[in-house]
C-alpha cells in the first residue's frame, strides 16, 4: 500500500537536518507509494508517507494522519481487511469517522484502546508507526507473520525507521557497510532476509514486532507467536469428520478472499496454474467479475501457462501470459537484487518482477497470490520427509528395537527433529550449525517439537512441526521477496491464505487432514476440488521452474568481484566456487546474486552496468 519512513529525536529537538532526511527517505521509498506524499513533525519526531491509494482515494485519506484530537498520529503501510467490524464497535463506542478509509480505523482503534489491545485485533498485513503524544510514546509494529516490512536503524543521537534499508541509508550520516557475517548465512541457506538486514546497524521487525519507544529507550516484543497461540489439545481432541473440516476450511476460505477483494483500484490474481493461486482465483471471481489472472510464460524450459490457461478458462476469468526469456531475465536480476536487498536466491524472484511491471503497466495495483498455504496445510516434500526417521517408533516397528537404543536416537532426533535440520544426522554436526547458524532458526525447531508432545506419533509431531517452523523459515523468505518485488513496481501483493482465523485454523489441524494417502494438502484439495480443474489438483507439484540457461555463464562474474573480497577467499578457492556455481544453478544464482549485491550496495555500480557485466560473462564462457 505504502512506504513510511521517520525520524525520532533521543534529546535534542528535531532539527533541519531530519526533516532532510526524512525527504531523502521519502525519495528512495516513491516506488512503493507514487500517487501522494506527505510528512509531519514535532519536537521530538518527524514522520514521512508515500501514498499508494487503494482504499478510499480521497485526499482526506492521506497520512500522515492524525486523530480530530490532534494527540494521535500515524503512518502506516498495508492493509487491515476487518476494518469495518473494527469500525463498527469504535462507533458503538461513540468515536466518528471523516473518511472511509481503513488507516483511520486503524488509527482511532490504537488511539482508543491502545496499542496492546489494538494490533492483535488487526486482521490483515501492516507493518506502522504511530505516536501516541499523550504519554510520549512511539510504537512501531509489524503484522503476525511479518507480509509488511520494516527496518530500524539506532544512533547515538537519533531513530531512524523505514519501510526499507535504502531508505535509512539515504539518510546523512549513515554508514553503507556490508555484514559479511549475514551473507555468510544467506550462503548457508539460511532464511534471513525478513528480519535480519544485509548491512551493519540496520535491524528488521521481526514477525509480530511491537516496539515502544520512549524516553528510556526501546523495549522489544512480539504480540503474537506459534509456540505461545499453539494448543496442541485442540490437535489431539479433533473428532471432526472429514466433511465438516472442509465446509469450516471452505467458509473461512471464501470470506479470507471475500476480505481481500476489498479495493477501490483494479485487482488481478497471480494464477500459476497451481492448486493454491487457482482456488484464490477462482473464489475471487465471485467478488470481482471484472478481475483478470496473470501468468509469467518463460520462453524455455517448463511453464506453468497452460496449466494456468485450464484454471483460468474454468473459472471465466481472463487470462495474460507475461512472456521471460533470456535477455529479459539479465536485465531484470540486478533490479531484482535492489529491490530485495538481498541476493535473490531463485529464479522465479526475476519472473515475479516481471509480473509486477506488467500488472503496472495494465493499470493494476492489487494482486492475490496463494503464498502461505504450503506452509499452513503441508504441501511441501520436505513436511512429508520429515515423518521418516521417526518411523522407528510406529507400531510394530518399536517392538523389535530396544528401548534404551530407542532412547538414545529420540534424544539426537528431537535436536534436529524435521528434513530442514542442517546436519541432523549426528550430535557434533548438529551443535556447530545451532552455534555458528542462525540460533533463532534452529533452536525453535526443538522448541516446536517439544510444544507438540502431546501429539502421541511422532512422525505426525515431526510433519506438523516442520509445518510450523516453515512460517518462520522458508515462509519468510517469500514473503519478503513478494513484498519487495510486487512494490517495485507500485502493486500490492495479497495472501488471502494469511487471514487470522485460517492461520489459527491450519495450525491446529491434526496431520491426516494435511496429509493422507500419500497426499499433501489433503484437505485443501478436497476443497479445490469442488472449484478448479481435477487436473490441476491431482498434478505432482513442481514449484516455480526457470530454465539453467537463463543463468548459465554468469558465474564468471565472481571473478575478481567483490564477494571474493568480503568473505576473503583465496583466488584457488573462487576457481572451485565458480565450477560448483557452473554445475549447480543454485549455489549459481545465491553465489552471482550476491555478488550483485555488493556491486549495487557497496560498489556504487547500476543496475545498466550489472545487466552489461552479466550479458558479457555469458559471452566470455561460450
Amino acid at each position: 500500500m505504502c512506504g513510511i519512513a521517520g525520524v525520532w529525536r533521543k534529546r535534542n529537538p528535531i532539527a533541519g537536518g531530519d526533516l532532510d532526511d526524512v525527504g531523502r527517505m521519502m525519495q528512495a521509498l516513491a516506488h512503493r507509494g507514487p500517487d501522494d506524499h506527505a510528512t509531519w513533525n514535532d519536537s521530538r519526531l518527524a514522520l514521512g508517507h508515500r501514498r499508494l491509494s487503494i482504499i478510499d482515494l480521497s485526499a482526506q485519506a492521506r497520512e500522515p494522519m492524525l486523530t480530530a484530537c490532534g494527540q494521535g498520529v500515524l503512518v502506516y503501510n498495508g492493509e487491515v481487511y476487518n476494518y469495518r467490524a473494527l469500525r463498527a464497535i469504535l462507533e458503538a463506542e461513540g468515536r466518528r469517522f471523516r473518511t472511509v478509509s481503513d488507516a483511520e480505523v486503524v488509527l482511532e482503534a490504537l488511539h482508543q484502546w491502545g496499542p496492546d489491545k489494538a494490533i492483535p485485533l488487526f486482521d490483515g498485513m501492516f507493518s506502522l508507526a504511530y505516536f501516541d503524544m499523550r504519554a510520549g510514546a512511539l510504537w512501531l509494529a509489524r503484522d503476525r507473520l511479518g507480509i509488511k516490512p520494516m527496518s530500524v536503524a539506532e544512533a547515538s543521537e537519533r531513530i531512524l525507521f523505514a519501510s526499507e534499508d535504502k531508505a535509512i541509508l539515504a539518510c546523512d550520516d549513515v554508514a553503507r557497510a556490508i555484514d559479511a557475517r549475514e551473507i555468510t548465512l544467506r550462503l548457508a541457506w539460511q532464511s534471513r532476509d525478513s528480519s535480519s538486514s544485509l548491512f551493519e546497524g540496520m535491524e528488521r521487525l521481526p514477525p509480530a514486532g511491537l516496539w515502544k519507544i520512549t524516553d528510556a529507550g526501546i523495549e522489544k516484543r512480539c504480540f503474537w507467536h506459534v509456540l505461545d497461540v499453539l494448543d496442541a489439545g485442540r490437535i489431539t481432541g479433533d473428532t471432526a469428520s472429514d466433511a465438516e473440516r472442509m465446509a469450516t476450511l471452505e467458509a473461512l476460505i471464501q470470506d479470507s478472499v471475500g476480505l481481500h477483494c476489498i479495493a477501490d483500484t483494479r485487482l488481478a490474481a497471480a494464477c500459476s496454474g497451481g492448486v493454491d493461486s487457482g482456488l484464490v482465483t477462482t473464489l475471487a471471481k465471485r467478488f470481482r467479475p471484472e478481475m483478470t489472472a496473470y501468468v509469467v510464460d518463460p520462453r524455455l524450459g517448463h511453464s506453468e501457462a497452460e496449466d494456468a490457461a485450464r484454471t483460468a478458462r474454468h473459472a471465466g476469468v481472463p487470462l495474460n501470459r507475461v512472456p521471460v526469456d533470456k535477455d529479459r531475465f539479465l536485465e531484470l536480476w540486478p533490479r531484482t537484487i535492489w529491490h530485495l536487498e538481498s541476493d535473490g536466491w531463485h529464479a522465479s524472484h526475476v519472473c515475479l518482477l516481471a509480473l509486477a511491471e506488467q500488472c503496472r503497466a495494465d493499470g493494476i495495483k492489487v494482486l492475490l497470490t496463494g503464498e502461505g498455504a504450503d506452509e499452513l496445510f503441508g504441501g511441501y516434500d520436505w513436511q512429508e520427509a520429515s515423518m521418516r526417521p521417526w518411523r522407528p517408533w510406529s507400531w510394530p516397528q518399536r517392538l523389535f528395537r530396544s528401548k534404551a537404543r530407542l532412547a538414545r536416537r529420540f534424544e539426537r532426533l528431537r535436536h534436529a527433529p524435521f528434513r530442514t535440520s542442517v546436519a541432523g544426522g549426528h550430535g557434533w554436526d548438529r551443535n556447530i550449525v545451532l552455534r555458528a547458524l542462525s540460533p533463532e532458526l534452529n533452536f525453535l525447531q526443538t522448541k516446536i517439537f517439544d510444544r507438540l508432545e502431546p501429539v502421541a506419533s511422532l512422525s505426525d509431531r515431526a510433519f506438523l512441526g516442520c509445518c510450523l517452523h516453515d512460517m518462520y523459515a522458508h515462509l519468510q523468505d517469500l514473503l519478503n521477496r513478494h513484498d519487495r518485488l510486487s512494490m517495485a513496481a507500485s502493486v500490492e501483493l495479497r495472501v488471502p491464505f494469511l487471514e487470522n482465523r485460517l492461520i489459527d485454523f491450519a495450525i491446529h489441524l491434526p496431520r491426516r487432514h494435511k496429509y493422507r494417502h500419500k497426499q499433501g494438502k489433503w484437505l485443501l484439495k478436497k476443497v479445490a476440488e469442488k472449484h478448479i480443474p481435477l487436473q490441476n489438483v491431482n498434478a505432482r507439484k513442481n514449484g516455480f521452474q526457470v530454465s539453467n540457461t537463463f543463468t548459465t555463464g554468469t558465474e564468471g562474474l565472481l571473478r575478481g568481484g567483490l564477494l571474493r573480497d568480503a568473505m576473503k577467499w583465496p583466488a584457488a578457492s573462487v576457481e572451485d566456487l565458480i565450477e560448483l556455481a557452473k554445475r549447480d544453478q543454485p549455489s549459481r544464482l545465491r553465489l552471482v546474486g550476491m555478488e550483485l549485491f555488493l556491486r549495487l550496495h557497496a560498489g556504487g555500480q547500476t543496475t545498466g552496468d550489472l545487466t552489461e557485466a552479466l550479458h558479457a560473462a555469458v559471452r566470455d564462457a561460450r
